[in-house]
C-alpha cells in the first residue's frame, strides 16, 4: 500500500489529504459529503488506505470507499488529535492529523458487520432511547405532583405520550426477540449461550452483543477491556505523585454499562464471580474496585464463550 488518505467527515462537506509512502503531499481538497462527489473524488484513484475518524457518517463512508476499491480504517479522533496539537483548526488540518496518527500506528482494516448484528444494534439503540424518554416523562410526572394547578390538558397529553412510547417499546422488544430467535448468527449466543451465565438474562445478553459487536471476538483481552472503558488508569510520577488508580472510561460507555447489573447479581449467585469478588475483598481492595474487576472478568468470560462457542461452565472458565 503506497498511498494513504486522511478523511475528515462533516455533515455538509468533508476534507481529505492524500500522501505517498514517504509522506509527500499528493492532493488535498474539500468536497461535499455526497455519494456522487465521493465517487468522483475516489472512484478513479488507485487503491489506497483511507483513514476516517469515528462519527455517525463513518460506517457509510467506509462502505462506499470499500465499494470503490479502497481499504478503510476507523480511528477515534480524540487519539489522533492528542498526538499533534496546533493552534490552527481547519478541516484540512484535521485530515492531516488523522492521517499522521494512522501512519504511526498498526491499525486494523475496517470490515463491515453482517446484516443481523447491524439490525440488532439499531433495535437495541432504539429500545434504549425509548426507555430513556419514558424515564424523563416519569420524572416530569413525579415533579408535577408537587406543582399546583396543573391543567388537565397537560396530564392528558402526558398520559397519551407515555402510552404511545410504551406501545412502541413493546414492538421494538418483540422485534429484538424475533430477530434473536430466527437468525442463525444470533440465536445461539442471545438465546442459548450467554443466558447460561448466572446473572445474565435475555435483555443483558442482547445489549452486550449489540454494543460489543465484532470487538467481542476480534480483539484480544486487553483491547476489549480498553474498548469497554474498563481499563485502569494510573497516575504516578517519581516518589511525590502517587494518585489513586481509576477507570480510564475512554471506551464505549454503553458496553461498559451492559455487564453492570449482571455483575451485581453474579457476585452473589455466580460461583466464579462470587469467589473472585470475595478474594479481592480479602486482599483489601475497595468494593467498587472489586466490582469493576468482576465486570471485566465477566466480559472476558463472554468473549471466551463466543470464540469457543460453548455454554458457561464454572469448572472450565474460572480463570478467564
Amino acid at each position: 500500500m503506497n498511498t494513504y488518505c486522511g478523511l475528515d467527515l462533516g455533515v455538509k462537506s468533508s476534507a481529505f489529504c492524500i500522501v505517498d509512502e514517504k509522506g509527500k503531499l499528493i492532493a488535498e481538497a474539500e468536497i461535499p459529503t455526497d455519494e456522487k462527489c465521493f465517487e468522483r473524488a475516489f472512484g478513479r484513484a488507485d487503491m489506497m488506505r483511507v483513514v476516517v475518524e469515528a462519527c455517525p457518517l463513518a460506517e457509510w463512508a467506509c462502505q462506499l470507499l470499500e465499494e470503490l476499491g479502497h481499504e478503510a480504517i476507523i480511528i477515534d479522533a480524540r487519539h489522533a488529535k492528542a498526538v499533534i496539537r496546533t493552534k490552527k483548526k481547519t478541516d484540512q488540518v484535521d485530515a492531516r492529523v488523522i492521517l499522521s496518527f494512522a501512519q504511526s500506528q498498526r491499525l486494523p482494516i475496517w470490515s463491515p458487520e453482517s446484516k443481523s448484528p447491524r439490525q440488532l444494534y439499531q433495535l437495541v439503540v432504539q429500545a434504549d432511547a425509548i426507555r430513556a424518554d419514558l424515564r424523563q416523562w416519569a420524572n416530569r410526572r413525579h415533579a408535577q405532583e408537587y406543582t399546583p394547578d396543573v391543567p388537565e390538558a397537560v396530564k392528558k397529553a402526558q398520559r397519551a405520550i407515555v402510552r404511545s412510547l410504551t406501545q412502541q417499546l413493546t414492538k421494538v422488544e418483540e422485534a429484538i426477540t424475533l430477530l434473536c430467535r430466527t437468525d442463525k448468527e444470533l440465536k445461539e449466543p442471545a438465546s442459548g449461550g450467554l443466558v447460561t451465565i448466572t446473572g445474565i438474562a435475555h435483555l443483558s445478553a442482547v445489549k452486550v452483543l449489540a454494543y460489543g459487536g465484532n470487538a467481542l471476538t476480534e480483539r484480544n483481552r486487553k483491547e476489549l477491556t480498553a474498548h469497554a472503558g474498563l481499563a485502569s488508569c494510573h497516575h504516578q510520577s517519581g516518589t511525590s505523585a502517587r494518585g489513586k488508580s481509576r477507570l480510564a472510561k475512554q471506551g464505549d460507555r454503553r458496553l461498559r454499562s451492559a455487564p453492570y447489573m449482571p455483575t451485581l447479581v453474579g457476585i452473589v449467585h455466580n460461583p466464579v464471580l462470587k469467589q473472585f469478588y470475595e478474594h479481592l475483598l480479602q486482599m483489601g481492595k475497595p468494593k467498587m474496585v472489586a466490582l469493576v474487576a468482576c465486570m471485566r472478568k465477566l466480559l472476558l468470560i463472554i468473549r471466551s464463550m463466543l470464540i469457543n462457542k460453548k455454554p458457561f461452565n464454572p469448572e472450565l472458565l474460572p480463570l478467564t
